[in-house]
């Protein structure tokens, strides 16, 4: 028994060119051809045509499709897992977003920003321990920067506060570098692979200004953000005064 396009439409609910968009990315092939050219589906394919659909409309790309419906059951599990974290992540990254646009004040300018890395990061850290003063790893920079041997591949500067006393500070301070950079030659640096990530920025802070923690108080009130790790400071380069302030969300 086999359906012509238009029965096999009806049987599956999905419209003759959803079928045959289907058909032309070798997704969902007719079962044959008849003698005047026609595509004829049989009955098996109706729940087959019925899944590619519905997971079209989760958002599935084609070509991860067409590579489930090859697999076997274990690479099946595989995929479905890989793909239920994919859909987490994205709905915390809508979640922050929603957050976002509601925290937004149309009276006012906004200094808050979101940005994401869509891309992985390769980041080569050294911690460091000085004096607590304002900017107090600023000479720091080129020593860390002198330490990767012209190995990085961008001339932002990261630092991440890790422990503060009464009279000093200590915190790790990262260059960006490529994926095959090596740490054997030193101890004292740590290479960290940080995955896209979806951050609220807040440009041009000063490293002088004493009421910072409290501003970012108030942003992760006012928002109702859930910080998904440590925070950021990004210079734009070693003799640079400000930083952006980056806070994850989504990892």
């Amino acid at each position: 028994m086999h359906f012509t396009i238009q029965e096999f439409s009806k049987q599956t609910g999905l419209p003759p060119s959803k079928l045959r968009f289907y058909d032309k990315k070798r997704l969902l092939e007719p079962s044959m051809r008849l003698e005047n050219g026609y595509r004829a589906y049989t009955p098996e394919q109706v729940h087959l045509a019925k899944m590619i659909d519905s997971l079209r409309q989760a958002d599935i790309a084609i070509k991860d499709i067409k590579q489930y419906c090859d697999a076997n059951e274990q690479q099946k599990r595989v995929m479905l897992e890989l793909w239920k974290n994919d859909l987490d992540k994205r709905m915390k990254a809508i979640s922050a977003a929603r957050k976002y646009v509601g925290g937004i004040k149309a009276s006012n300018t906004q200094t808050l920003l979101l940005s994401k890395w869509k891309k992985e990061k390769f980041l080569a850290w050294q911690r460091f321990e000085a004096d607590r003063t304002p900017h107090p790893f600023k000479q720091s920079f080129t020593i860390a920067k002198q330490q990767l041997n012209g190995q990085v591949t961008s001339d932002d500067v990261y630092v991440k506060t890790e422990a503060i006393t009464s009279n000093k500070i200590t915190g790790k301070i990262g260059f960006e570098v490529d994926s095959n950079f090596s740490t054997e030659d030193s101890s004292n640096i740590q290479l960290e692979r940080v995955p896209p990530t979806l951050f609220a920025v807040l440009e041009n802070c000063r490293a002088d200004d004493a009421f910072l923690c409290f501003s970012y108080i108030q942003i992760v009130v006012r928002y109702g953000f859930k910080p998904a790790d440590y925070k950021l400071e990004r210079y734009t380069n070693i003799n640079a005064d400000s930083y952006d302030f980056l806070i994850p969300l989504v990892r």
